[in-house]
């Protein structure tokens, strides 16, 4: 493949190396895990008080999944692209992986078992102790919705990470098949980045008309895939495209069109689309606009520093924030319901179980994981 050109974009860091983080990804995490909180939490509290949120605010959680998708895809895409032009062996794939699964999953089961304890103690929050037990492997081995709807409500924020879980398992897997097949890195690169397109569309084509949108096709792995995909497209394009990263200012304003027309479609008197084509084309639509603000971002060195620290501190926190945050309001709304705790003090409950909760989550759990992981060479 061909070598990094020096203008396409800064060379990312890790993770934990917080000093040299570069601000847009945080940024663009910031956004997404506000949106899903606006979504899961502002829904929750209006319910106390029985009142409803907005349309247009409900269903900021898709777009803050989205990306979080593409921002994902992006990301590991960067990597996948510095392994390739290495000619990385089975070897260095095999550490790629295992990376990822250190910053993912101990925190995943920590939670798992952790949420299990108020369950079993104090009884159900949106289900019961019997049905938890009953589901349990398939949480523990992230098959939940691996190709049908999530066989429960318990720990439903987790049909996401399922989701990115199988999509580092699947791309490298397609990816070094075709490369073993003796095919050019570029063009496997390309069959590879085709078939994560094809196949979630014609996946979601062959489910029944009537089928939820929300609780099934929206959440189905399968149908999921191209979502993550996007990201990968745009590292690609961001690496050896000499006119995208020149022209990121327009892309950008292209892209937040995009994001913002299909956002604020339903609003309109006139739909932009039949309701068919908007569940089986949504997740490109909003994909692709999001994908085109990629190279923006790898732009954004720094912020201003009145936001940046919060920024950095709400990036960092966002995945123990994203899988703690929905069991824990459930948890409060229970104890409203059953147990007569106030509205108010049930959402300050929330509140602060969420920020403890996370704050916990990146300092025993994620951080010292991360130190843990083995170097990619």
């Amino acid at each position: 493949m061909k070598k990094y050109p020096p203008q396409a974009s800064i060379t990312l860091t890790s993770f934990e190396n917080l000093p040299q983080r570069i601000a847009g990804p945080d940024l663009l995490r910031s956004a997404a895990i506000l949106d899903v909180l606006i979504c899961h939490d502002g829904s929750l509290f209006l319910d106390w008080w029985h009142r409803v949120l907005p349309f247009h605010l409900v269903i900021l959680g898709f777009y803050g999944v989205m990306l979080f998708f593409v921002l994902s895809g992006f990301l590991i895409g960067t990597i996948m692209l510095d392994l390739l032009e290495r000619g990385t062996s089975l070897k260095g794939w095999g550490i790629f992986l295992v990376r990822r699964w250190m910053r993912t999953l101990p925190a995943y089961y920590v939670w798992l078992f952790a949420l299990l304890i108020p369950l079993a103690r104090f009884g159900p929050y949106g289900v019961t102790w019997d049905e938890a037990r009953r589901v349990l492997p398939w949480f523990l081995t992230l098959t939940q919705n691996l190709g049908w709807p999530m066989v429960s409500n318990w720990y439903g924020v987790t049909w996401s990470l399922c989701v990115e879980e199988w999509f580092y398992i699947t791309f490298p897997a397609l990816l070094l098949t075709l490369l073993a097949c003796r095919i050019r890195p570029t063009r496997a690169l390309g069959l590879t980045l085709a078939a994560f397109f094809i196949v979630p569309v014609c996946w979601r084509l062959s489910l029944p008309t009537d089928l939820n949108w929300e609780e099934a096709i929206s959440k189905i792995v399968p149908c999921r895939l191209d979502s993550i995909a996007w990201g990968v497209a745009a590292a690609y394009l961001n690496r050896y495209s000499k006119s995208i990263p020149r022209l990121y200012r327009p892309l950008t304003i292209l892209g937040t069109v995009i994001v913002l027309t299909t956002w604020l479609g339903d609003l309109l008197p006139i739909p932009l689309w039949p309701p068919r084509f908007s569940a089986i084309i949504s997740f490109d639509t909003v994909g692709f606009g999001y994908a085109l603000c990629m190279p923006a971002m790898m732009r954004l060195r720094t912020l201003p520093r009145v936001i940046g620290p919060a920024v950095r501190s709400l990036s960092t926190h966002s995945y123990g924030l994203y899988l703690c945050h929905l069991p824990l309001v459930m948890m409060a709304g229970d104890l409203h319901i059953r147990y007569g705790l106030s509205r108010r003090n049930a959402v300050l409950l929330t509140i602060l179980t969420t920020i403890v909760g996370a704050i916990l989550s990146w300092r025993l759990v994620e951080r010292p994981c991360l130190k843990l992981r083995p170097r990619q060479g």
